[in-house]
C-alpha cells in the first residue's frame, strides 16, 4: 500500500470512529489506531502485507482499565484481495467509502454515527446501524419505567396515550489544569457527566449511563434535534467553562495595610475534554381535555413539554 495512501486512510477511519463517539489515538507498530469508547476497544491496521495482518489478526490484544481486562477488537483495512481474517474485521475501499459517506451524513445531522461490531464468519463487519435513525429501528434510549395505562392515571385525562422519544445532548467532561496567580494556585481538576435538551439547549436531570441501545416501539413518534451536535457541544463547552470558573479571594500585606483582591479564573477551552452523544427519553403525551405529558422514566407530570412543538394546558 502505498504510504500516502495508507496516511489518507488512516485519518478517514480515525473520522469514522470519532463520529461513533470513540476516543483516538494514533499509535505505531503493530497497529495504527487505537479507539476507545467505554468498554470497548478497537484496533485498527492499514496494511496490504498478508505476513503483517495476519499476525495481528492471530495476537490477542488486551486493554486494562483501571482493574478490568477488556478484550480489543482489531479492524484492517486493506486493498489487497488475498488477506482474510480468522478473528478481526475486514474493511476493502467499498467499505470504507460506505462507512465514510454514512458517517458524514451522521455529522451533517448532527447525530452520533453507530457501528455495531459483532462476531462475523469470515472477519467482515455487518450493516452498520444509526441508532439516532428511525430507519435503522434502534435509538440509545432510557427505559420505559411507566407504562401507557399507568400515565393515563397519573395524568387524570381520558385519551389515549401516544409514545414520545424526545432527543437530549448527553456528555461526559473532564477538566485538568490550573494556573496561579500572586503565589496562589488555583486548580480546575473535575470531572462528570450531564445532559442538554436537543430541541431548546436547555441542561436536563436525566442520568445518561442508564441509556442502552433499544428498538424503537413500532407505534412511537421519534422527535428529531432541533440542535446539532457541533452546536451542542459549543453550549456545553461554555456552560463547563463558566461552571468550573474559580472566583478566588487573594489578600497581601504592604506594611501595616492589608489588601483584599477578588479575582475569577477560568478554565481554557483546551483543558477541557468532551464526549457527546444522542440520547432519547421516552414520553407519554396524554390528550383529553388538555394535554398531558408523562415521563415515562420516572412517571412524573412534566410541567413544562419537552418538545417545543407542544402546549401544555
Amino acid at each position: 500500500m502505498d504510504d500516502s495512501v495508507r496516511r489518507r486512510a488512516i485519518q478517514e477511519i480515525r473520522r469514522i470512529l470519532e463520529t461513533a463517539g470513540y476516543d483516538i489515538e494514533e499509535e505505531g507498530d503493530p497497529f495504527d489506531l487505537s479507539a476507545l469508547a467505554g468498554n470497548e476497544c478497537i484496533l485498527a491496521l492499514c496494511t496490504d502485507d498478508p505476513n503483517r495482518a495476519s499476525k495481528f489478526d492471530e495476537k490477542p490484544y488486551i486493554l486494562e482499565e483501571e482493574g478490568e481486562k477488556i478484550p480489543c477488537k482489531k479492524l484492517i483495512f486493506t486493498q489487497n484481495p488475498r488477506i482474510a481474517t480468522s478473528e478481526g474485521i475486514l474493511w476493502n475501499f467499498e467499505d470504507l467509502g460506505r462507512h465514510a459517506g454514512d458517517a458524514s451524513v451522521a455529522r451533517i445531522k448532527g447525530e452520533r454515527y453507530s457501528i455495531r461490531w459483532t462476531a462475523i464468519p469470515k472477519g467482515r463487519l455487518d450493516t452498520p446501524r444509526a441508532p439516532d435513525s428511525p430507519t435503522a429501528g434502534r435509538i440509545n434510549s432510557l427505559p420505559i419505567c411507566a407504562g401507557a395505562e399507568e400515565a393515563i392515571r397519573i395524568s387524570g385525562e381520558r385519551g389515549k396515550a401516544n409514545l414520545r422519544l424526545i432527543p437530549h445532548w448527553a456528555y461526559q467532561y473532564k477538566c485538568t489544569g490550573d494556573t496561579s496567580y500572586k503565589g496562589k494556585k488555583i486548580s480546575f481538576d473535575a470531572e462528570g457527566d450531564g445532559a442538554i435538551s436537543a430541541i431548546n439547549g436547555l441542561p436536563q436531570d436525566i442520568d445518561p449511563e442508564v441509556a442502552v441501545e433499544r428498538d424503537i416501539p413500532g407505534d412511537a413518534e421519534l422527535v428529531r434535534p432541533a440542535i446539532s451536535m457541533k452546536e451542542a457541544e459549543e453550549k456545553v463547552i461554555s456552560s463547563l467553562i463558566e461552571t468550573l470558573s474559580k472566583r478566588v479571594r487573594i489578600k497581601t500585606e504592604s506594611g501595616d495595610a492589608i489588601f483584599s483582591e477578588e479575582k475569577t479564573f477560568k478554565p481554557s477551552r483546551n483543558q477541557i475534554q468532551q464526549k457527546i452523544w444522542l440520547v432519547y427519553v421516552p414520553v407519554w403525551q396524554i390528550r383529553g381535555k388538555h394535554i398531558v405529558e408523562v415521563n415515562a422514566v420516572t412517571g412524573e407530570i412534566l410541567a413544562e413539554p419537552m418538545d417545543e412543538g407542544v402546549e401544555l394546558l
